[in-house]
């Protein structure tokens, strides 16, 4: 059970820190008038949350991967969003980078969920539901402050950081994650 909250903790920051700059970056990226920048962020995150939901419910039940196989895809297209969204600098191309780390993002997650619950007895399905919970929204707590703070040091920081931590955790992943 270990390795599998290991995981969500570690990806779930890194998710949650890539949340929480992505509107400065389209800000900062694209300059021009703040309405224009509104819609631009809005067409970021709908890209964003179509590609998780196609990832949720279209590829899952399609590719009929394990849990650890979930996860290590879901932390490698992760990894290929962070670095292009950190080094984007069109529209176009953050849309793109952010929706390929969103869909490493809607893999990674169930698998997560799913792969902890199957590391348990039956016995043990309510505490680790109500873990993998509190892991779930740990994240969310510092995460995004912590990604703004990094992002006010150089912007593409904080994607360099979560692509790094994604691509040492789809690593780790196969090797600590049973199957």
């Amino acid at each position: 059970m270990a390795p599998w909250l290991v995981i969500g903790v570690a990806g779930g920051h890194g998710h949650a820190a890539m949340l929480g700059v992505i509107g400065f970056l389209v800000i900062d990226r694209l300059g021009g008038p703040l309405d224009a920048a509104q819609q631009a962020i809005g067409i970021v995150l709908m890209a964003g949350a179509g590609a998780t939901l196609l990832a949720q419910w279209g590829l899952i039940p399609q590719l009929n991967l394990s849990p650890k196989r979930l996860v290590i895809w879901g932390f490698g297209l992760g990894t290929a969003g962070c670095l292009a969204v950190a080094n984007a600098t069109s529209l176009y191309g953050i849309t793109v980078g952010f929706a390929l780390a969103s869909l490493g993002m809607g893999l990674f997650r169930p698998g997560f969920t799913s792969g902890a619950s199957l590391a348990v007895s039956q016995q043990e399905q309510g505490q680790i539901a109500g873990m993998v919970t509190s892991v779930n929204g740990l994240a969310f707590i510092a995460a995004p402050a912590i990604g703004v703070i990094l992002y006010g040091f150089w912007g593409p920081l904080p994607y360099l950081i979560a692509a790094a931590s994604f691509a040492l955790l789809a690593i780790w992943s196969g090797f600590a994650l049973e199957e």
